[in-house]
C-alpha cells in the first residue's frame, strides 16, 4: 500500500513530495487506539526534508559519497545499533532528539519505497516488526510513537538521498513524556538527558 500510493501520487504533476507516516497512542494526540497511517502528497518539499536533502548534497559534493551510507557504515558495529542484518539496520542516532528515537534503514543505498526489491521488502517487514516488539517490551505497554518515512522526492533528481524511517516515541520513562520546552521550541535545539549509546543498549537487550 505504501509503495502503491507513493507511485500513484508521485505521478501527479503538482506533487513534489510524498510523505508516509504512522501514529500510535493517545500521547501522540490520536483518537484511534490502533496504529494507523496517513500519506500526504505535498505540492512542495517539506522543510525537514529540504534540510536533509541539502546536507546530503553537500556531503556528496565534498566526499563523493552518500551521507547516510557513511552513517550506516559507522553504526554497523557500533554501540548505538539496536538490531539488523544484511539488509536493514536499526540504530539510535548520535543526534537523536527523542530519548528512544530509532532510525531504520536499508544497508544498501535505496532512495525510497519504489526502490526496494522483494528481498528488501521481506527483510524490512521482519526488522520493523522486531523493532516495534522491542518498543512494546521497553515499558511493558504499547509504546506510542510517530513513524516517519524519509524517501526521495519524485523524479530522477536527489539520487544521493538514502531512504530511512525515523521513530519518535515521546516517552522518556514509563510514566513521563518528553515535552518540548524553551530550547526546543524557541531555538530548535533539542536537549536530552540520555545518551544514544545507553538507550540503544537498553533497546538492544530487550
Amino acid at each position: 500500500m505504501w509503495r502503491d500510493r507513493t507511485d500513484e501520487l508521485s505521478r501527479l504533476p503538482n506533487v513534489k513530495y510524498v510523505y508516509v507516516f504512522e501514529n500510535r497512542g493517545e500521547e501522540i494526540g490520536v483518537t484511534l487506539s490502533h496504529p494507523h497511517g496517513q500519506i500526504y502528497a505535498f505540492p512542495f518539499v517539506p522543510p525537514v526534508l529540504q534540510r536533509e536533502l541539502a546536507a546530503e548534497a553537500r556531503h556528496k559534493r565534498k566526499t563523493g559519497r552518500c551521507l547516510y551510507c557513511d552513517l550506516i557504515q559507522q553504526e554497523q558495529a557500533g554501540v548505538r545499533k539496536v538490531l539488523g542484518g544484511d539488509r536493514w539496520i536499526a540504530f539510535v542516532p548520535e543526534f537523536a532528539r527523542w530519548p528512544y528515537e530509532v532510525h531504520l534503514a536499508p544497508v544498501a543505498h535505496r532512495g525510497g519505497l519504489l526502490d526496494l526489491d522483494e528481498q528488501d521488502d521481506e527483510s524490512f517487514a521482519g526488522t520493523l516488526k522486531e523493532l516495534l516488539q522491542k518498543y512494546d517490551r521497553l515499558f511493558d505497554k504499547p509504546l506510542p510513537y510517530v513513524m516517519a518515512m524519509h524517501q526521495r522526492p519524485p523524479g530522477r533528481g536527489n539520487a544521493q538521498h538514502h531512504f530511512h524511517v525515523e521513530f519518535y516515541p515521546p516517552n522518556r520513562t514509563k510514566d513521563k513524556l518528553k515535552y518540548l520546552a524553551g530550547s526546543e521550541l524557541g531555538a530548535g535545539a533539542f536537549i536530552l538527558d540520555a545518551r544514544a549509546e545507553d538507550t540503544a543498549a537498553e533497546l538492544r537487550a530487550l
